[in-house]
């Protein structure tokens, strides 16, 4: 099954880490708070988003399972 990154808006603080160690994945607005970028995880991608999730101070960051054809 497909993954993809995700955030909690309401845990986030807009530290920018997810940014920082996943810049394929995540990019940040002008108040530094993370969007992410639509695409979905592949092999080459798979570690910047684990990366992701563990750089997280607040646990905002999670990868989650896409169903087949979303």
């Amino acid at each position: 099954m497909p993954e993809r990154l995700r955030i909690d808006p309401v845990a986030c603080d807009g530290v920018g880490l997810c940014a920082h160690v996943a810049p394929d994945l995540v990019r940040v607005d002008s108040w530094g708070f993370p969007i992410i970028v639509s695409a979905p995880i592949d092999r080459r991608r798979a570690r910047q988003a684990n990366a992701a999730v563990t750089a997280c101070p607040r646990r905002a960051v999670f990868v989650e399972s896409v169903p087949d054809g979303s």
